[in-house]
Order: C-alpha cells, then structure tokens, then sequence
C-alpha cells in the first residue's frame, strides 16, 4: 500500500481527537492534496535548509490550541510550493510535490513538527546530512532523498557550549553582515545583533551607524506621532554600543533620547506608539491619548531609560519614570502575562515576547530579583506560545530567548531545547533566517514566494532576531547577560516546574480531582487557571464545590486564588458569601479573581448583588496617588462587568436606588476605560428621566472627562453619558457634545463623529449657540491630521462631512424640543 492510501486510511480512522486540554472534539480533516492542490497558497511555511517552502494545513482547534502552538496538528502532508535554486531539494523536488513522510513512514503526527524533527536528524554527523522524504508526484509515490549540510546536533546546553548553535552562529552573521542598517528602529535591531557578535571588524560600520542613528545635532520634541518604537530601540542599541565603545559622540543623543523617553511616559509608567499627554494641569505624564497604551512599545521604552542611566545620564525625571514604569509591569508578577496595554493579566505563560521584554527590563536593573525571576520562570514555561501573538509573532522570536535567557543558561536550555526544532524550521541553506507568521497565528510568505524571498516582521529581519538568541553565550550586551546579576537566574526546581507547566494543559485531563486541587498551588497563575478549568468539569464529584469554598477561605494565598477561579466555572451559589467577602481582601489579586469568579457567574449570582454595589462603593479610591498594587483598579472593572454588562443587570432594578447610584458613581470614576464603558448600554437604555436628573453632575462629568487609563476604551461611557442626556433634552448635553467631538481622539472617530453630530442636531435651533464651537472642532480635525495623529484624506473628510453639514441643518431649524436643565424636571 502506498503512502497516500495510508494516508487516507489514518485520517478515516480519526473521529475524535483532544489535542485542547478541554473536552475532546471533533477534528476537522484537512483537504487531502494528492487529490486536490487548488487552494490557496499565499500563505506557507519555510522547511528548514531543504530549500522548500510548503503550504501546510493551519487550523488550531480552539484559542487555547492557537496559544499552545498546536496549530498544524491536524496536518499529514506539505504541498510544496516553491524550490529554491542551487538548494538542497534543486532538482528533486518539484513545485506540487506533496510530501507525505520523511525517514521512511509516513507523518503520524503534525507534519511541520515532524518535518522540522527529520531535518534535525539528518543534520547530524551520524545521518551525513541525508534527508528521505516520501512524496506524492502525479499520481505515484517515491522515495527522494536530499543532502543537507551537516551541522550536527544540539547539545543539551544549547545554546552554550554547543558546536551546532556555534556553526548557525557563523552562517547567519555573513548573513546578517551584507543586510542594510537602515536609520530605523528595524536598522538598530540589526545593530544590536551585530554589536552581539563581539566581533571587531563590524566596529568601523557600527560607529558610522551610531554617529548617524544618534548625531550630535540631536533635538528631539515632546510631541505627537508613532515615535516610542524609533526612539527606545535607538536609543537601547546606543547604550549598548556605548558600553562596549565609550565612544563620546554618542552621548549626547543617548541623552536627548533617556530624558525625553523619560518626560513622554504616562502616568501609569506606559507608552503608547507615541507619547503621554499633558495633565489637566499642563504637567507632563498624563494619560496616554486614545488609541492608548502600547506594551510592546512601552516595554522597550522603559528598558531604553534604564540603559540610558546605565550610560550615566542623570536628570530628576529619569529616576521617577523607572519607578513608575517597574512599579505598573511588576503588578503583573504572580497573576499572568503582560496584556497589550492598561488591562488585565493575559492567561497566557506569554504574550508575543512582552514577558520577555519584562524580564529584561528588571534584569537590567538588577535590584528587582523576584520580578525577574518571575517573568523568566514564565518565559521558560512559554515554549509552546513562541507562535501566538497580536498582529504576528516577530517580537516573541526578537525577544524570546533573550527572555529566558535572563533566568540563567539553564533557564535558557530548558526552553530552547523545546522550541529547537522551530528555530530549524525558519533556518535557509544560505545561513538566513525566515519569518513566518500571522495575526495570532499561522504561516507567512515572502516578498515574492520563493524560498530566497525577503520576509519579515514589519521589516524587522528574522535574521538579526536570530543572531541575537545564538549569540547569547557570547554575552557582549546586556540584554544577551553582559554583568547579569546571577541571584536573578533560575533554580534547577524552578526549571523542572517550568518546564511541566508549559503543558499543563494537556497533562490536567489526566490527573485526579486531588492532583488539581494540588495544582491550584502551583507557582504558574496560568496552571492554577488549567486546573481550576479541569475542576469545573469534574461534575461528579459532589464535594468539590465544598472542598474549594474551605481552600478560598484558608491562608494559602494562591490556593485561594486558584480556588475561587475554579468556583468561577462550578458556579455554585453557595459559594456567593466567601467571594463577596473577599472582594475586600487585603490581598489586590485575589480580590480581582473573585470579582472576575462573580462576573462569569453571571445570573447565578443574583443573591450577591447587594453585597457586590456595597464592595464597588466601599473600595472605590481615588485616582490620585497611584495605588501600585492595583493601579487601574481593575476589581472594580469585573464587578462592573458583573453588574452592568450581564444577567444581573436586569435585578438592579430590583435593588437599592442609593447603592446602584453609589455604584455608579464609583465606576464612571474608574481610571480604566474599559471599566467605564460597562455603563454605556446601561446610560442608554437603562436610566429613566428621574434616574438621568439625580445622575447627571456625574454623566456630564463622564462625558466631558476622559479617562486617565486605557484610553482606547474612553469614549464609550462618554458617547452612553451623551446619549441618556440628550434622549432627555438637558441643555447642558449640547455643548457637552462638542467637547465630546473635540477631544474623543482620532481612533474610530469618523464614526463617532456622525453620531455625537446627530444628537446635538435634534435640539435644532437650541443648538445655534453651539455653532462657533461646531467650527472649532473641524480645526481640530485637521490638526491632528497636521501632527500624523489621524489619517487625512476620505476619514477625515468624512468627519468634517459630519460637522458641516450638523451645522446647516442647525442654521436652517426653525424648532426645538422642550429642553430640561440640570437639578429640574419638567413634565
């Protein structure tokens, strides 16, 4: 029987799979491509020094399987798309070949992991570079045979004191040498990875690229546009430079760039992709402006003021800003993975490389050992999630193992053995690196889908990220662990646990309702959340619901905090007094996991209600000074979920007026935007005139203010505060309305635009006085166009449209509704 029938037979044979950690699921059968190739092929991978690029079947199960990287499970063949010239495969393999198995035996499981194996075993001294793949050509299937390069095998240090990692080293950086330093935030990456080889001859280029990417003409301003991506990764490529060199010309502009990173940084100790605002005051480190905070960005910022100080540049706002930029990431530390910006812990070991980049910016400092350790740790534990990530992957491939590496070279070991076989996979004959990789997840392509092509990750070059993860021993930088502060690496315990928590979500199905209940201890915030999901579907035992009530109530703090997540999927409601309990817990973190457990409860916590207003009001503080262990009071964003965007909703009616107005008050307060915008639906459809008059000192407030965090969310309460005041006629709206239009930020405004513009023309002629303001806002439209803060153009014609003709048909109203102040009722 040939390989295509056996083929055909093994996936016959599949009816149900759990590959997710979850309940098992049906999986989905990929298109057999012996029998049809026609489907599109604008997204493939790279097969390692073959010389191919296959497409491959990329379909994840579930999210959880996305993060996890088993996106290609499913798979069993590789079409091939593409042979590079004078490669390995040159003559061999065709274009519509479909490889079906390598070493003899058909792929049995994901056939890119398998494939990216059998090229690592033929790469070996032992196999002579020998590669059998079986393929499938025109109806027959054979046996080919391609001659790799030797590079022998990874030791189990790797990548220190390992032969193969040196020989990838070397081919790489002749690579690397000929690419462009582009005067970019890209072209000081590939800086940084040639100043990581330690090797002097690059130092003429380098010096010349440093004296351009920093003159000491050098002016930079505190203004508005995507300059924090430009700014830190020149200016961490400088210090780095200027620690190896002392060269003085440089040492302006690391200035210039530290104190003005340091004066542009938010409040909360964020960026954005430019910028904080000025507070209401004028004083710099106001909030960032909506789109809002970037963390990606912002990571790489704060750790480009550390290197600065490192470098010797002193000014008051250097020392503050690293206080404030440590204090906001080390909140994360125990809870998850940095999100994307001012918001809740991702569930996940990491985050497109944000862990990573946490890591280092406390490792660079050196005092802060336990955040250190604890970003490693989970970095360490992310093997599987080097392929997840908003918009691609590319900074997790930068950052990655530069990450674990901060953890120590065992650290680094244990991850880098894990995740080899992809670092083989993205690996061309010629030395380079590819990068492959989609929005979340999947394959990539070329610049012209050959094997040779140019690829990519926002013109960052895959192969300077690699250089950076090979030339880690060298240890010529310090983001490579040039002086790295040892009490910051890793035990060998920590190591092993890192190691089993990486795929904890598979090994929970197997284990005991005793043995999860074990793991709810565990030191991984993401394996107590697998647990606690794998408790939820444990129906059968009947006293769990009150083994975890005793466990959320006892002293163990992350017990209790993996407690109440689990009685967040049992939904019990005898659980409902110890989690309104402990929504006043000393304890910020375990507050939040029982007001997150309270809000996925949903209907089933009616009961609680009460006592959850009374826990919003009670433990509402104010904006200012920043509370550091929970500086956007995100528990009260989850109770505000709980209360106004769920089931619950419908029995505030039913409950205390004062409380629900105390509550209310409290959240349209938040300093998170997200959290207020939980009231808009509720503004809108919810409050009834009376209702509207004893609230509206604190709508208006909440239109006309914007939040100080998470901007990207502000604007919702404002547009529901504007909508329950005008649906009410209350005069004070109209001009709440421009200042709505004026100040609402670019993101989205073309359409928010048309709706803040209908509501203040139904008040018709009322709205006149309004006009001279109306043409203030189209000034501010084109403004911001002016500073790159909005597209000009069709978007931002479309938002003039909106306010030019609000204004004709003001001017031409001959009528108005009865309208209503403040503090009045008039029926």
């Amino acid at each position: 029987m040939d390989s295509s029938k056996k083929y055909l037979i093994f996936l016959a044979a599949i009816a149900v799979m759990s590959v997710t950690g979850s309940a098992a699921e049906v999986v989905k059968i990929p298109p057999d491509l012996t029998q049809n190739s026609t489907i599109d092929r604008t997204k493939t991978y790279n097969l390692g020094a073959t010389g191919l690029r296959g497409w491959i079947y990329t379909k994840a199960t579930s999210n959880l399987d996305s993060q996890q990287g088993r996106t290609t499970t499913a798979a069993r063949q590789i079409l091939v798309t593409h042979v590079g010239k004078d490669s390995p495969a040159e003559g061999i393999v065709k274009v519509n070949d479909v490889i079906l198995g390598a070493g003899g035996l058909p792929f049995s499981v994901d056939a890119r992991q398998s494939i990216a194996r059998a090229i690592q075993e033929a790469e070996k001294e032992a196999n002579a570079g020998i590669l059998k793949l079986s393929v499938w050509r025109e109806g027959q299937t054979q046996e080919l045979q391609l001659k790799l390069k030797v590079m022998g095998t990874y030791s189990a240090t790797a990548p220190y004191n390992c032969p193969k990692s040196k020989l990838i080293f070397e081919d790489a950086c002749k690579v690397l040498e000929k690419e462009p330093l582009e005067i970019s935030w890209t072209g000081a990456v590939n800086g940084l990875a040639l100043l990581a080889t330690g090797d002097s001859k690059y130092l003429p280029l380098l010096s010349d690229f440093a004296h351009k990417l920093g003159p000491k003409s050098l002016k930079l301003e505190l203004k508005d546009g995507s300059v924090i991506w430009d700014w830190s990764y020149r200016n961490l490529f400088l210090c780095e430079y200027y620690l190896i060199t002392h060269d003085p010309a440089v040492v302006h502009a690391i200035k210039e760039y530290t104190i003005t990173l340091a004066k542009g940084q938010g409040m909360y100790g964020t960026f954005g992709h430019g910028i904080s605002e000025r507070t209401a005051t004028g004083k710099l480190h106001g909030p960032i402006p909506p789109y809002g905070p970037v963390n990606a960005a912002g990571l790489v910022g704060n750790m480009a003021i550390v290197m600065g100080k490192k470098c010797g540049v002193k000014n008051p706002e250097i020392d503050p800003a690293i206080a404030r930029g440590s204090n906001f990431f080390a909140y994360y530390v125990g809870k998850g993975a940095i999100p994307y910006g001012e918001h809740e812990p991702w569930a996940s070991h990491e985050n497109n490389g944000k862990n990573s980049m946490a890591a280092l910016l406390f490792a660079v400092q050196k005092t802060r050992v336990v955040e250190t350790q604890y970003f490693a740790k989970m970095v360490t534990a992310s093997y599987n999630n080097r392929e997840y990530g908003h918009t691609g992957q590319g900074f997790s491939y930068l950052w990655g193992a530069l990450g674990a590496n901060t953890g120590g070279p065992d650290a680094l070991a244990g991850y880098f053995n894990q995740a080899s076989w992809h670092y083989d996979l993205v690996r061309r004959c010629d030395g380079s690196f590819t990068y492959d990789g989609s929005e979340q997840y999947g394959a990539g392509k070329t610049d012209d889908n050959t094997y040779y092509g140019k690829s990519g990750y926002n013109e960052l070059s895959p192969t300077a990220s690699y250089v950076l993860t090979y030339s880690i021993p060298l240890k010529q930088l310090c983001i490579t662990g040039k002086d790295a502060n040892q009490a910051n690496w890793l035990s060998k315990k920590d190591i092993t646990e890192a190691m089993y928590s990486g795929r904890f979500d598979l090994v929970r199905e197997t284990l005991s309702v005793d043995k999860l209940l074990n793991s709810l201890n565990d030191w991984s915030p993401i394996v107590r959340g697998w647990a606690a999901e794998e408790l939820g579907r444990r129906s059968d035992d009947k006293d769990l619901p009150r083994k975890l009530i005793m466990l959320a109530k006892g002293r163990n703090l992350r017990m209790s905090l993996g407690a109440v997540e689990a009685l967040s999927y049992i939904k019990t409601p005898d659980a409902l007094p110890v989690l309104v309990a402990l929504l006043s817990h000393q304890d910020r973190g375990l507050r939040f996991k029982a007001a997150q457990a309270l809000n996925k409860m949903g209907g089933n916590a009616k009961s609680a209600v009460p006592g959850i207003l009374a826990a919003v009001a009670s433990t509402a503080e104010p904006l200012q000074p920043i509370k550091w262990s929970d500086p956007i009071q995100l528990t009260q964003g989850q109770l505000a979920a709980a209360l106004f965007k769920s089931p619950l909703t419908d029995e505030l009616k039913n409950s205390d007026p004062g409380l629900v107005r105390l509550a209310i008050q409290a959240i349209s307060r938040n300093p998170d935007g997200m959290a207020r915008a939980t009231l808009a639906d509720y503004f809108i459809n919810k409050l009834t005139l009376e209702n509207v008059e004893a609230l509206a000192p604190d709508i208006l407030a909440a239109i006309e203010t914007r939040c100080p965090a998470d901007t990207m969310f502000g604007c919702e309460i404002r547009m529901g505060g504007l909508m329950a005041m005008t649906k009410y006629h209350f005069e004070e709206a109209i001009h709440a309305g421009v200042t709505l239009a004026k100040t609402q930020g670019g993101h989205g405004s073309q359409v928010r635009t048309v709706k803040i513009m209908k509501e203040i023309v139904s008040y018709g002629s009322a709205a006149r006085s309004a006009i001279p303001s109306l043409n203030e806002v189209i000034v501010a439209f084109n403004d911001q166009c002016a500073k790159n803060q909005f597209p000009s153009g069709e978007l931002n014609n479309q938002r003039i449209l909106a306010v030019t003709d609000a204004i004709k048909a003001i001017e031409q109203s001959t009528s108005q509704p009865t309208l209503r102040k403040i503090g009045t009722i008039t029926r």
